[in-house]
């Protein structure tokens, strides 16, 4: 259910805004002071706020910068409601940050209008997350999730795209080796600041690889396996989303809690495996348990790495046991893979015709249509709602 924050210090007003979204099924929060509707986003992360300017502490402009100063609300819809009139009025508001400035008092249908609206287009705006599962470890999945985010970046890049790479293996995660990066922050330092993320501390905790991919690594090792709780992920996942286009995750090769809230919370999930048993019967166990999540079959794509092998079990054989269809084959070449990692430089940029690396471009072409389709429903639904 969409949540709006009302902040404004008419308790007439208030009400009668209240009923008003209420009657529309939306859940409503009120604050009559700009301090308290600031602490309210930060705490309830509302869909929207509507905003009045005259208010008895922070005018509704401050309240509004420091709205889009937070990330948590960064990319929350602020419609100002106001009874101010004037050109300048309506610029200020604009230049705080304002999605849309309404002068009240207006008809209710209209400004339930404009309210549905900055929520379709808000809806729009998140990144696409897709996050990759290895039915094991030493299926390659943290070389795959690095070379599709790199991919994908060559490939969106220009469109003006941003791409966002995070390590949710808390256990060791090795991004930061196949990337040779070794940044002075990891995820472990957003921790504490969970309540108050925003753009600055994005561009400390983010590495910037020369692919031009921001990465979030995890901790070189940690002793506890539930350091980052699946709470915490989701808030990390949230964030990220708002302020990139596409989120790759590499997730652990396990279904605890932390990996599964981080597959649940992901549009798309990319099912690694190899052609051997012990591969294939962990992702048959997978899909059993993901049966039980109620996700629809095609968040699920199973990409088929280092095929084919000698001895190894061949894709009809690997289809009819999954009773599932491989999209995404990507052929194996163990000396240029190793090579690649070795020298800390993702295999699409140092051997972009390579037939490995064209596997994950065809990958990165099915997470872009995969967004794309998304994206379609999102406004035929918004078209119909």
């Amino acid at each position: 259910m969409p949540k709006i924050l009302i902040v404004d210090s008419d308790l007439n007003t208030v009400e009668q805004l209240q009923q008003l979204f209420a009657g529309e099924g939306y859940e409503v929060l009120t604050a009559v002071t700009g301090q308290g509707g600031v602490q309210l986003a930060h705490v309830h992360r509302p869909s929207l706020v509507l905003l009045d300017v005259d208010l008895p502490d922070v005018d509704g402009y401050g309240v509004c910068r420091a709205l889009r100063g937070a990330a948590s609300t960064a990319q929350v819809p602020i419609l100002i409601y106001s009874a101010r009139t004037e050109v300048a009025d309506k610029v200020a508001g604009f230049k705080a940050g304002a999605n849309d400035y309404i002068v009240k008092p207006t008809a209710p249908a209209e400004l339930v209008a404009r309210v549905k609206a900055a929520l379709r287009s808000e809806e729009h705006a998140l990144a696409h997350a897709v996050a990759l599962w290895g039915a094991k470890g030493g299926v390659g999945t943290t070389t795959v999730a690095s070379n599709l985010a790199v991919a994908l970046q060559a490939k969106t890049g220009k469109a003006g795209k941003r791409v966002a790479l995070l390590d949710a293996s808390v256990l060791g995660g090795t991004l930061g080796v196949v990337l040779n990066l070794a940044p002075r922050r990891t995820i472990a330092d957003l921790l504490p600041r969970l309540d108050d993320l925003d753009a600055e501390l994005l561009a400390s905790v983010l590495t910037t690889h020369s692919s031009g991919v921001r990465v979030l690594l995890s901790m070189p090792w940690s002793k506890d396996g539930d350091s980052v709780h699946a709470a915490q992920f989701e808030r990390i996942l949230d964030w990220l989303q708002g302020a990139t286009d596409y989120v790759v995750v590499d997730t652990s090769p396990s279904l605890d809690e932390s990996t599964t809230a981080v597959l649940q919370h992901a549009d798309q999930v990319i099912v690694v495996l190899t052609p051997e048993m012990t591969s294939l019967r962990n992702a048959r166990v997978f899909f059993q348990a993901v049966e039980s999540w109620g996700e629809p079959a095609g968040k699920f794509l199973l990409a088929l790495n280092r095929y084919p092998a000698k001895g190894g079990i061949q894709l009809k054989d690997v289809e009819g046991a999954l009773h599932r269809r491989v999209e995404i084959e990507i052929p194996g070449d163990e000396p240029l893979v190793t090579f690649s990692i070795n020298r800390g430089i993702p295999l699409f940029m140092s051997h972009p015709r390579s037939p490995v690396a064209q596997g994950y471009a065809r990958l990165a072409e099915a997470v872009v249509a995969a967004a794309a389709k998304k994206q379609a429903g999102a406004t035929s639904k918004a078209t119909l709602g």
